[in-house]
């Protein structure tokens, strides 16, 4: 009995004495966020037509009416959305090109669910150039913003921008830009 009860008193102290320390270890986790922008157009009116068909078209002109998010983009923060067209509307002969002032790009929110605030729309009416001009501006990013677009053509004073043209069809390459701010 001495001996269990010495036994028993070792095995004690050797579990009182000798607490196994709990070990730790760690791992870092890096998380890298790139700056991305993307910009489409809605395929479904990536062709935008304008027919100039009656009296009333060639003295007031004509609108491609609202394109509900003919633009949508994404931004992981600021951003510009610029605009510029290949060069004037053209069938082919410079001599009956429209001149690029008759045109008007109108931005707006489209049917975006992201809430936008700083948005700053900048209507094209006339200054449409061959070269980048700021279109939408907004000092938030967004994962789904969409945007409506108007394209409208003005006849010009006496219809000077359609009259004495040949009929037939007439077009230029609007290409959208989206950067950081």
């Amino acid at each position: 009995m001495k001996f269990f009860s010495k036994l028993g008193l070792i095995i004690l102290t050797c579990f009182l004495f000798n607490n196994a320390n709990a070990q730790n270890d760690y791992a870092t986790l890096n998380v890298t966020l790139q700056a991305i922008q993307s910009i489409q157009v809605n395929p479904t009116n990536k062709v935008v037509n304008l027919a100039i068909a009656n009296a009333t078209d060639y003295t007031t002109g004509k609108s491609s009416g609202a394109l509900t998010d003919h633009l949508q983009v994404l931004s992981t923060g600021l951003f510009t959305v610029s605009v510029k067209a290949s060069g004037a509307l053209t069938n082919g002969t410079p001599a009956n090109d429209i001149p690029l002032s008759a045109l008007t790009l109108t931005p707006a929110l489209g049917s975006s669910t992201t809430t936008l605030t700083g948005q700053v729309y900048n209507t094209l009416a006339g200054t449409l150039t061959t070269t980048d001009q700021a279109f939408i501006k907004a000092t938030n990013g967004t994962s789904s913003a969409k945007y409506t677009v108007n394209y409208a053509l003005a006849p010009g004073t006496g219809g000077s921008n359609l009259i004495n043209r040949p009929a037939g069809t007439y077009s230029t390459t609007i290409t959208y830009t989206i950067a950081p701010n």
